[in-house]
């Protein structure tokens, strides 16, 4: 019997190529963006669960007061935490700290190198040991015991020596005494939240009561210990070991470490996070169209039903069963699903590359552990099994019910149910299609907004170029006069970080506020003529000048006039860091933060001695030959240093933009083969409204009616089909636009009537076009072959 289904299923496949041939096409493209998005999504949430103790191991997240504003969710906390928290609960096991270091010279004998900021932490003796990172040389227990003992990753030992064979090496590191290699851990794998080059002891250091220091704090609890129950006893902690201090916290919780890459977007902290809602966008977007290639199946299957009415009739009349009838047809639909499968696992290796770039770029280097998971594959036939049965089903159900006489006198039932069931599916697919063209739409539109957003300083024809780390002032006065003297550098200023990626913050108190009414600021350490070079609009008071004694003052940024209450700020007073400045002047709002967070309160100061960036305002000249210029000036300057730049408008759009323009490119692809799978259905339900119509399209023909009267009567029908879709699918994009947008974006496009109508539009064309190729075929057909029988 099984057998017999066998044959009969590969029969049918064969003889009905056109059928068969989209249907496998489509199961196979669906089910490999299913895959890599399902992929995706697994990778995400596996973040950090490969240390030995994730389900026990915490952060400490503090809710810190910001003046009248409000409160700030900070995973960041002082030095001394770390051993309050020990030696106070016995729930707690055990802590531990990191805290990451500004950009760095690495000097290893004669080379030298830039480590980046972040990329070197400093760490406690048990760091090693509290996290699960695979070891290739040296002790855990030991490696970090000793002061200036050095850890390095696999990459960093062969990117200093040459090999993994780094152990009691040198390197100097700033301007300190050398560090000895202990240890070399395998590098971190792709889904941890903590990610290092370099590990320095803390114990080089003297940090252990002082809360300026700044650093990540992670707990591991006691076995059985829920974290609810340590929560409830952080209010008397704070009252009995913070309520004096000027930094205490409103509360104190704690976040599982599992829960880092996707729980902690918009909490302050030193690793980097998703956006949770991306995340899941993505995800569904698989999920829509693995739905959309079911869709598209089950109506290319009954569409084609007449052509198989017959064979039902004669089975059932030498005696197949209903049951049998359905076995067969759900054989065949899950066959061609299995067929389907290795086209999938193909296309899915295909597609990676580009899915990745659009997607995940982090996962540009993933091994087979991420993509070609065994389990993964498994998962993955079960899908395509139940993808089979589902998209079959309803073919299989409606074609065993069908009556044998009925059947074989070609007078086949036509219930408003069953009508009603493929128009649904048809206005599914279009709603599919329609929301698609509206979410690319979308992210493209904010791309643009946000290319073109006013962030209140120029950046174009703004070279930046990475300096050593921590030059003074007057360390760089040589080399910033020798560029100002070429004709085509207009200004040349310097920094302690990058505008667009600046996130430093700071605890500031006005004057004659309490301790306790302290406010949390954005703090930018800035060089003379930095406001000029980037062409910063001051509003009140003056720029920073030589002229006068600025070291001491301040310039706020207008949000933080505001958020203090000072109508006319200058000559006010600011305490930061136990040093009080007077305001000197108010500059415009402007934005060295991601733009996916509002502006914040901000305060300008003059470093002299932090200064990390050097930044150069080019004229119109060609960029080469100016170039060549600087890189010069900067070999005399510094000949010992790689010479690093970058412009700036080229960094703010791919370490700020790329991300959104890339999901933008995702999204639109896969838009696109829903509208195609969308006008499949379409075709498919075309074919079959046509051939259950031939003789009333006979008839009409007969008494007179033009070819473009049946046209428009056919097509009125698939036009109420299509506004059903937008007037579902237009206010469930609008309410989902309003949320998700301005829940991401702090700045948001807004989505205008226009982009409603063209995806409409879209849809509604190449719909249409479908739908037309077999109306067309059937108002051309004679109408005395329709009605010979009659």
């Amino acid at each position: 019997m099984i057998r017999n289904y066998f044959k009969t299923a590969i029969r049918n496949i064969l003889k009905h190529k056109g059928y068969s041939i989209i249907n496998i096409a489509g199961l196979a493209i669906g089910l490999a963006i299913f895959s890599l998005a399902a992929t995706l999504f697994k990778f995400q949430m596996s973040f950090n669960q490969f240390h030995r103790d994730a389900d026990r191991i915490y952060s400490i997240v503090q809710v810190v007061p910001s003046g009248t504003a409000g409160e700030r969710h900070s995973a960041i906390a002082g030095a001394p935490m770390r051993n309050l928290l020990r030696n106070e609960f016995q729930e707690i096991e055990d802590a531990t700290r990191w805290i990451p270091t500004n950009r760095a010279v690495v000097r290893q004998e004669r080379n030298t190198f830039y480590a980046e900021e972040g990329t070197i932490l400093l760490v406690d003796s048990n760091f090693l040991t509290f996290f699960s990172f695979e070891m290739l040389a040296g002790d855990p227990e030991t490696a970090l015991s000793e002061s200036n003992s050095v850890v390095l990753s696999e990459s960093t030992a062969r990117r200093y020596f040459g090999s993994v064979n780094a152990m009691g090496r040198k390197l100097t590191i700033w301007k300190d005494p050398e560090f000895v290699v202990k240890a070399v851990a395998r590098d971190a794998p792709l889904n941890s939240s903590l990610k290092f080059d370099m590990l320095i002891s803390l114990n080089t250091f003297d940090w252990e009561t002082n809360w300026s220091i700044k650093g990540a704090t992670f707990v591991r609890l006691a076995k059985n210990t829920p974290p609810h129950h340590l929560e409830q006893k952080f209010p008397a902690f704070i009252e009995k070991h913070l309520s004096d201090s000027p930094v205490s916290p409103k509360k104190i919780y704690l976040l599982a470490l599992r829960d880092l890459n996707l729980k902690s977007y918009g909490i302050r902290s030193y690793w980097p996070k998703e956006i949770p809602e991306i995340v899941y966008l993505t995800f569904v977007i698989g999920i829509i169209m693995l739905l959309a290639v079911c869709f598209n199946f089950t109506n290319l299957a009954t569409a084609g039903y007449f052509m198989r009415a017959k064979e039902v009739g004669v089975r059932k009349v030498i005696g197949a069963s209903r049951r049998q009838l359905m076995w067969q047809f759900f054989g065949e639909s899950v066959l061609l699903s299995l067929i389907a499968f290795p086209a999938a696992i193909v296309l899915k290796e295909i597609m990676q590359p580009l899915f990745v770039y659009l997607a995940a770029p982090e996962l540009s280097h993933a091994g087979s552990e991420v993509w070609s998971n065994p389990l993964m594959m498994l998962a993955l036939l079960g899908v395509t099994i139940i993808v089979g049965i589902l998209a079959g089903s309803y073919p299989s159900i409606f074609l065993s019910r069908l009556e044998p006489v009925k059947t074989l006198r070609e007078n086949l039932p036509t219930s408003k149910k069953a009508v009603r069931m493929r128009q649904t599916l048809i206005v599914l697919q279009l709603i599919t299609a329609i929301f698609s063209v509206l979410v690319t739409l979308m992210a493209f539109n904010q791309y643009n907004y946000l290319l073109k957003f006013d962030v209140g300083y120029e950046m174009d024809r703004v070279l930046a170029v990475a300096l050593g780390t921590n030059y003074t002032r007057s360390s760089l006065r040589p080399l910033k006069e020798a560029l100002s003297r070429h004709p085509d550098i207009s200004a040349v200023s310097s920094a302690v970080w990058v505008p667009g990626l600046w996130g430093s913050e700071r605890r500031v108190v006005p004057e004659g506020a309490a301790g306790k009414e302290a406010w949390r600021m954005n703090t930018y350490g800035i060089d003379y003529g930095f406001i000029e070079l980037f062409e910063m609009e001051i509003v009140q008071g003056r720029s920073f000048s030589r002229k006068f004694a600025d070291s001491g003052s301040y310039i706020i940024n207008q949000t933080a006039a505001d958020r203090l209450s000072w109508d006319n700020p200058i000559g006010e007073k600011l305490t930061i860091r136990g040093k009080t400045g007077v305001i000197i002047g108010v500059v415009k709002d402007f934005h060295f933060k991601n733009l996916l967070e509002e502006i914040y309160p901000t305060v300008l100061f003059l470093e002299p001695s932090y200064l990390n960036y050097l930044y150069i305002k080019l004229s119109d000249a060609p960029v080469a030959r100016i170039l060549n210029f600087v890189e010069n000036r900067w070999h005399i300057f510094s000949p010992d240093m790689p010479f690093e730049y970058s412009m700036l408008r080229d960094r703010y759009g791919k370490d700020l933009l790329l991300g959104i323009k890339k999901w933008s490119g995702l999204a639109g692809l896969i838009s696109v083969f829903i509208i195609i799978f969308s006008c499949l259905g379409l075709f498919g339900l075309a074919s079959y409204t046509t051939q259950k119509r031939t003789k009333e399209i006979g008839i009409r023909k007969a008494h007179g009616a033009s070819m473009a009267n049946i046209v428009r009567l056919i097509l009125t029908d698939f036009l109420k089909l299509i506004a059903l879709a937008m007037i579902i699918a237009w206010p469930f994009f609008y309410f989902l636009d309003l949320i998700l947008v301005q829940d991401i974006f702090a700045y948001s496009a807004e989505t205008g009537v226009a982009f409603y109508f063209f995806a409409g539009l879209l849809v509604l064309i190449t719909g249409l076009l479908a739908v037309l190729l077999q109306t067309i075929k059937a108002a051309r057909a004679n109408p005395i072959e329709a009605l010979r029988y009659e």
